[in-house]
């Protein structure tokens, strides 16, 4: 009897884990926490993903594979805040912002080969940052896995699916769908096209005080993080050789490619400065434009524009309200390194040479650098910041306070 009553515990067990087992699979199939499966999006159910940020890389590589976009954005959150893949000056379709936060041009590069294998790309709008540049603060980050790209770095393709099974039957994706359905009163982070959302981000800058405050903190964490000890090179890698790799590679598959440095904050360049960082800044645009022509020249392809909308112009020297003012809501910026979506637009005009009807573009907004401008180009933004520091001296000095490391505390206390 006991024999029996044992036997039967076993059969039900052996029942009982395999389908505890499909109910998790299935659970976590529906919820889909990282948002790879297109299934169905129910509100008040699982149609906010919150876990999609904390998965990011892998989120969007599995995006791109199930959306095939012919048209995508390249960058950092910078440009995954910014640049919008609805306005009508994309000439292609789908559009998808694969910019990625924190990325360095490496992972950039591994994700634009991605995309073309996934899909033959029709456009291409790069946004390049100084600070992804440098080898030693801007090393991988720990989600990125480059098996989970369509080709190798040599561009032969690789099983790029084994992502799929750990999002369903993995522990993490089963705590994951549950926080996701218990958050759905959450705005979502990302739109479906990769954009990151932030029509909730005003409410939270007031409630931390006000832009001023995001912009101290934002340039502290520049001044005493990215562009600490700033190297284009480490004994790992090399990512001027990188970018070259990237722009041979556009040129080789002809892909139409637009190179834009992203129009932050004049209070962002003065961090660059005040760090000791502003030749190696001018180096870094002349080299860009060096690459450029150089590869040009190897393929015999007409040369790839390169925009620069950083320095000092009428929207990057946006006036930062004072501190303590939480109810002034700037224009253009939500600190000085993350730009607007309505800036992003004007961007976008400029480099897909659209005219939006009510939508204009001041004339000292992008400059296409070339060889034969890039000398003048620089000196005139040089003279630019003399006159911004003449203009705003408190921001100036806030900048100069911050690069000597005296407490944020103090600097706001003073203000």
């Amino acid at each position: 009897m006991r024999h029996t009553l044992f036997s039967s515990y076993l059969k039900a067990i052996a029942w009982l884990i395999p389908i505890s087992l499909m109910t998790v699979f299935a659970f976590n199939r529906f919820m889909d926490p990282f948002d790879i499966f297109d299934g169905p999006r129910i509100e008040g159910i699982n149609a906010n993903k919150p876990h999609f940020l904390s998965h990011l890389r892998m989120s969007k590589a599995i995006a791109v594979q199930r959306l095939k976009p012919t048209a995508i954005i390249l960058g950092t959150s910078r440009a995954e805040a910014g640049i919008d893949p609805l306005p009508p000056g994309w000439s292609d379709h789908p559009v998808y912002n694969l910019a990625i936060s924190s990325a360095n041009i490496y992972e950039i590069f591994r994700y634009l080969q991605h995309a073309q294998a996934v899909q033959p790309l029709k456009q291409v709008v790069l946004m390049l940052d100084f600070f992804m540049f440098n080898a030693v603060s801007q090393d991988d980050k720990q989600d990125f896995d480059e098996r989970r790209l369509a080709v190798d770095v040599e561009g032969y393709p690789q099983g790029s699916n084994y992502d799929i099974f750990s999002s369903i039957a993995s522990l993490d994706a089963f705590r994951s769908s549950i926080d996701t359905f218990f958050k759905q009163s959450k705005t979502s982070d990302y739109f479906p096209n990769g954009m990151s959302n932030n029509t909730e981000k005003y409410n939270v800058i007031q409630g931390k005080g006000g832009h001023h405050y995001e912009f101290i903190f934002s340039e502290n964490c520049y001044l005493n993080n990215l562009y600490n000890n700033f190297n284009f090179a480490t004994a790992k890698r090399d990512l001027w050789q990188v970018y070259r790799q990237l722009i041979a590679m556009v040129y080789q598959q002809k892909l139409g490619l637009h190179i834009v440095i992203s129009p932050s904050h004049a209070r962002q360049f003065e961090a660059i400065a005040v760090k000791g960082l502003w030749q190696t800044f001018e180096q870094w645009k002349l080299q860009l434009v060096q690459i450029n022509e150089q590869e040009a020249a190897k393929s015999g392809e007409e040369l790839l524009p390169i925009w620069d909308f950083s320095g000092y112009n009428s929207y990057t020297t946006e006036k930062v309200p004072p501190l303590g003012d939480a109810n002034t809501e700037m224009q253009w910026y939500w600190e000085s390194s993350h730009y607007k979506k309505e800036l992003g637009d004007l961007v976008l005009d400029r480099v897909f040479g659209h005219q939006e009807p009510g939508r204009t573009v001041h004339p000292d907004f992008g400059t296409l650098i070339t060889s034969e401008n890039i000398e003048l180009h620089l000196r005139q933004v040089r003279n630019d910041r003399q006159k911004w520091r003449t203009s705003f001296p408190e921001d100036a000095q806030e900048i100069e306070r911050l690069g000597r490391a005296i407490d944020i505390s103090k600097i706001i206390q003073k203000r």
